[in-house]
C-alpha cells in the first residue's frame, strides 16, 4: 500500500505561512527524518522551507506515491482529479468541509469517492489528521510529534483523540507501527485498514477508536480471521489481537423501537456481540484502551490461569489476590523444591506461599529470588510484581531484576505495579522503556495479565461454520412476506414461523363472541384470548390478553372485555378481532428475538421472558447467523442459566430445545432480511418441551 511506505510525497497546499496546516505537514515531513522525495505544491510557486514549490501537481516530472491535499474543501475535487490524471495511487485528504458539514459537504464527498473509483486510487479521509509511519520516520500529518516505532497499529476515527494517544505513547512505553486518522471514511473504512494491518509485518496489535462501524458483518469476518492469523487474501500470519474503543453507545438519540428486543438491545448490544464473536477485546475507557495496547504489544501469551503475585506489602497483595479471583486467575502453589529454595533467601517472617510477601524492608535480592522461583516453576505461567516505596526500597534496582527476568524468560509474562509517585517514577519509566508495562494499581495489573490468557480464547475464531441456509425455504418465506409491512397478522406469522419449524399453539381469530366460543371448544380448554391488531404490539399493557380460560362463558366474557379495552386504550387501532389460542401448563418463560441493527445486521437475542423481560433485562445478544453450538455460550452467560440447569432440586429445563430455537430464529432473519424486529415472548420451557406462546414479527 503506497501510503504506508511511500518513496515520494506531494504536499498539495503547502504554505509559507507557518500557522497553516499545509506548512505544518510539509515541515513534519522535512524535519522528522523522512528520507523520501517531498514535493511542495502551491500555485504561487517559489521556495517553501528550502524546497522548490511546484505550481501544479502536473509540473512534477517524477512519479509520486502519495498526495496529501490540505486546501479549502471547494478546491479538493479539482485537485483530486489532477492527482488521478498524474497517476498518484494514494491520497490523504486532510481538508474539512465534507459530509460532516451538511448537505453540500455530503454531495462533495460523494463526488470525491467517484473520483477515487474512476482512477482506482486509495483515499484516507477527508477531514482527518493524516498518517504516521514511525519506522520510516514519516509524519504525513499535522500532528506535532512522531511516536516511537513499535508494533501497535492505531486506527482512529478522531484525529484529536489519536493525537492525544500519540502524545502519551513514549511515557507509557507504547510504540506504533502505524497511525491512521480515518476521518470521514469516505472511501476506506475501518475494515479496509484492518485488512492492511493484517498483512503488515510491522504490526502485532491493532487498536481501533471508532464512532461508527460501517459494515458489521465484514468487520466480524475480518476480526475472526485476523485474530487467528488469516490475513487478507487468505495469507497466514501470526494472530493479531484487536482492541476496540467504541464511542457513541448510549441510548440518547437512538431511534424508537417497538419490540421488547429493540428496547433491550440499545446501541451497545451490537458492539458487544461483534466483540464477543470476533474475539475483539473491548476497552471500557481511553485509559483501559492504552493499558490493553501496551500490555498486548510487549507481553507473551498467558497459557493458563496459573499466576504468582510477588509483593513487599500485605495490603496491595490482598487487593491483587481479590482481583485475581475476579479475573478467573489462580494463585498456584510453588513446587516444594522452589518453595524451599525461596525460604533460604527470605527471612522467616516472609511468606513463601502465593502471594509471595518479601516484606517491606526487601531489597532487590529478595525480589530476584522470588522472580527466579516463579519463572522456573512449571506450575506458574505469569507473574504480577507489586512494589510500594519504603525508605529502604531500591525501586530502580528491583525494576532491573524484573527486566532481566523477562529477558531471560521470553515466554513468561510479567506485569508490575510500582505504586506511588516520585518514589517510583524513575523505576516506572525504566520498566516502560524496556517493555514491561507498569500500572498504578495492583488490580489493574492483575486485570491486564488476565487479558493475556489464551487457554479460553475469546470469540469463535476462523474455523469453518456450518450455517444450514436453504434457498428453497428462503423463496417460500419471501412469498409469505411479499408486500408485508409493519406488524404481521397472526395468520402470516404462523405461516412464516412454520417454515422454520417454529409452530405456534393452535388458534384462530374470532370476529364475534359466538365464534370465539366455538373456536375455544374446537381447540380444547384451557385457552388464551388476545386482541388481534397490527397496530397493537404490547397487548397485555392495554388489557388485551386473558389466559387460562376454562369455559365457553369465560371466553365470551373475555371477548367483550378485550374489545372494550381496545376501544378505550387504543381507539385508533385497526382491530381484526380476538385471537383464541391453545393454552399450555405453566413453565419457565424466556424470550427469543431479533432486531435489525443498522451497522451490524440482525442481532439475535435470548433472555428471561414474560413479565420479567424488561424488569431484569437478563439478555444475551449475538450477530446473526449463529450456529447451535454458538447459542450455548449465549445461554450460559445469562443470570437465569441456573434456572435452566435446575434450581433447588428441580429438574433441568430443555436447554437443547431453546438453543435450537435461537439458531432457527437466526436462520429466519438471515434468509428474510426485510424483517426489522421479531419477538417470541413468552417461550415456555419445561423439562421435556418448549412452546412459543406468542410471536410478533415486524417488517
Amino acid at each position: 500500500m503506497s501510503f504506508l511506505n511511500p518513496q515520494s510525497i506531494a504536499v498539495i497546499g503547502a504554505s509559507t505561512d507557518e500557522h497553516k496546516v499545509g506548512h505544518l505537514v510539509l515541515k513534519n515531513l522535512l524535519t522528522q527524518g523522512y528520507t523520501g522525495e517531498v514535493f511542495p505544491v502551491n500555485p504561487k510557486g517559489g521556495d517553501i522551507l528550502g524546497k522548490k514549490a511546484y505550481t501544479s501537481i502536473g509540473d512534477i516530472s517524477g512519479f509520486v506515491d502519495l498526495g496529501i491535499i490540505v486546501t479549502p474543501a471547494e478546491t479538493v475535487l479539482e485537485l483530486a482529479e489532477a492527482c488521478g490524471k498524474k497517476g498518484i495511487p494514494s491520497l490523504i485528504v486532510i481538508s474539512a468541509g465534507f459530509a460532516e458539514s451538511g448537505e453540500e459537504g455530503k454531495k462533495r464527498e460523494m463526488q470525491l469517492k467517484d473520483i477515487m473509483k474512476k482512477y482506482k486510487m486509495t483515499l484516507v479521509g477527508p477531514n482527518c489528521l493524516g498518517v504516521m509511519r514511525p519506522s520510516g520516520k514519516m509524519n504525513a500529518s499535522f500532528g506535532n510529534i512522531l511516536p516511537p516505532a513499535g508494533n501497535v497499529a492505531l486506527l482512529s476515527q478522531s484525529g484529536a483523540l489519536g493525537e492525544a494517544f500519540i502524545d502519551s505513547a513514549a511515557s507509557i512505553g507504547l510504540g506504533l507501527s502505524l497511525f491512521v486518522s480515518m476521518g470521514n471514511k469516505a472511501s476506506m473504512d475501518e475494515c479496509d485498514f484492518l485488512q492492511i494491518c493484517a498483512d503488515d509485518p510491522e504490526t502485532k496489535v491493532i487498536g481501533l477508536y471508532l464512532e461508527s462501524i460501517n459494515d458489521g458483518q465484514r468487520f466480524l469476518e475480518l476480526a475472526r480471521n485476523i485474530g487467528t492469523g488469516c490475513g487478507a487474501q487468505g495469507s497466514k500470519t501470526p494472530g493479531k489481537p484487536i482492541v476496540l474503543l467504541k464511542a457513541g453507545t448510549t441510548e440518547k438519540g437512538r431511534r424508537a423501537v417497538s419490540s421488547h428486543t429493540g428496547a433491550l438491545a440499545g446501541s451497545n448490544a451490537a458492539v458487544d456481540a461483534l466483540c464477543i464473536q470476533g474475539g475483539v477485546r473491548r476497552a471500557k475507557t481511553a485509559e483501559h484502551f492504552l493499558d490493553l495496547l501496551r500490555t498486548l504489544s510487549h507481553q507473551p501469551a498467558l497459557p493458563s490461569r496459573n499466576i504468582a503475585i510477588i509483593t513487599n506489602a500485605g495490603g496491595p497483595g490482598v487487593l491483587a489476590t481479590d482481583a485475581a479471583e475476579k479475573a478467573g486467575l489462580v494463585l498456584a502453589a510453588l513446587s516444594p523444591d522452589h518453595e524451599a529454595a525461596l525460604a533460604k533467601v527470605l527471612p522467616p517472617t516472609a511468606s513463601t506461599k502465593n502471594p509471595i510477601d518479601v516484606l517491606g524492608d526487601a531489597l532487590a535480592d529478595r525480589f530476584e529470588a522470588a522472580l527466579s522461583a516463579v519463572a522456573k516453576d512449571a506450575a506458574i505461567d505469569g507473574a504480577v510484581v507489586i512494589v510500594t516505596p519504603q525508605v529502604m526500597t531500591p525501586s530502580k534496582e528491583i525494576a532491573t531484576k524484573v527486566i532481566q527476568t523477562r529477558k531471560s524468560n521470553p515466554l513468561f509474562p510479567i506485569v508490575t505495579s510500582f505504586m506511588g509517585g516520585e518514589g517510583v517514577r524513575e523505576a516506572r519509566d525504566f520498566l516502560h522503556k524496556n517493555g514491561v508495562p507498569n500500572f498504578e494499581s495492583p488490580e489493574t495489573a492483575v486485570e491486564m495479565l488476565a487479558e493475556l490468557r489464551t487457554d479460553e480464547p475469546n470469540g469463535n475464531g476462523a474455523k469453518k461454520r456450518q450455517i444450514p441456509t436453504s434457498t428453497i425455504r428462503a423463496k417460500k418465506a419471501a412469498a409469505v412476506l411479499q408486500n408485508a409491512s409493519g406488524l404481521l397478522n397472526e395468520e402470516t406469522t404462523e405461516q412464516l414461523l412454520s417454515l422454520y419449524d417454529l409452530p405456534l399453539p393452535q388458534g384462530r381469530v374470532a370476529t364475534t363472541k359466538d365464534q370465539a366460543k366455538a373456536i375455544a371448544k374446537e381447540i380444547g380448554f384451557p385457552v388464551t384470548a388476545k386482541i388481534s391488531s397490527k397496530d397493537i404490539l404490547h397487548k397485555t399493557d392495554m388489557g388485551g390478553v386473558r389466559i387460562s380460560l376454562m369455559t365457553a362463558e369465560a371466553v365470551g366474557k373475555a371477548f367483550d372485555e378485550i374489545l372494550k379495552n381496545a376501544k378505550k386504550n387504543a381507539p385508533k387501532a385497526d382491530v381484526a378481532g380476538v385471537f383464541i389460542q391453545q393454552c399450555f401448563q405453566p413453565g419457565s418463560e424466556f424470550i427469543v428475538g431479533a432486531l435489525k441493527d443498522p451497522g451490524a445486521g440482525h442481532l439475535v437475542m435470548v433472555g428471561l421472558g414474560g413479565v420479567y423481560t424488561e424488569l431484569f433485562k437478563d439478555t444475551s445478544f449475538r450477530v446473526a447467523p449463529v450456529t447451535i453450538e454458538e447459542t450455548y455460550p449465549m445461554l450460559s452467560s445469562l443470570k437465569s442459566w441456573k434456572l435452566l440447569m435446575g434450581m433447588r432440586g428441580k429438574a433441568p429445563l430443555n436447554v437443547d430445545a431453546l438453543a435450537t430455537l435461537i439458531s432457527q430464529v437466526s436462520l429466519l432473519v438471515t434468509e428474510c432480511p426485510q424483517i426489522r424486529e421479531i419477538d417470541l415472548n413468552p417461550v415456555l420451557v419445561t423439562e421435556n418441551a418448549l412452546s412459543v406462546l406468542d410471536a410478533k414479527v415486524v417488517c
